[in-house]
């Protein structure tokens, strides 16, 4: 009877493995997007906007290469990005979050799809923003930031 599920048992080991890397590099993501988002509340003190925004970008750069590291894991099992995408979609909205409010601070507009792939250094190709993660960020940014400008 072992014998019959040693295949199923090899893949769920290797599965659990995978998870186990992905939550790694994802516990890193939420970190560094912590730090970028502490960076972000000195605009309420008196403090250069240059100085505030060049720390948050700071942390977006280190998160852009803990997206890179991302999917060079998913590559190791191609057709496979929904099945992992769960351990890092939260992260992932509140890292847009963030770049959309940092983008509003320096443009005074709207961060594009486009744009937050872009800065995430994330393409087209098997792994990619996902426009549910950057509608629900952004949206969560706007009215996030309405609220304290009391527009709402």
């Amino acid at each position: 009877m072992d014998a019959q599920f040693e295949s199923f048992r090899a893949q769920l080991d290797g599965s659990s493995a995978l998870r186990d890397r992905i939550r790694a590099v994802v516990s890193e993501v939420e970190s560094a997007s912590r730090a970028a988002s502490a960076a972000l509340l000195l605009i309420h003190q008196p403090v250069p906007l240059s100085d505030v925004l060049g720390k948050a970008k700071a942390q977006v750069e280190v998160i852009k290469g803990l997206y890179s590291q991302l999917a060079e894991i998913l590559k190791e099992c191609p057709g496979q990005y929904y099945r992992y995408h769960g351990d890092w979609k939260s992260e992932t909205q509140s890292v847009v979050s963030m770049l959309a409010f940092t983008h509003w601070l320096e443009t005074g507009g709207l961060l594009t799809h486009a744009e937050a792939q872009e800065k995430l250094g994330l393409g087209s190709g098997e792994f990619g923003l996902d426009v549910e993660d950057y509608l629900t960020g952004s949206l969560y940014a706007l009215v996030s930031l309405l609220s304290e400008l009391d527009v709402i």
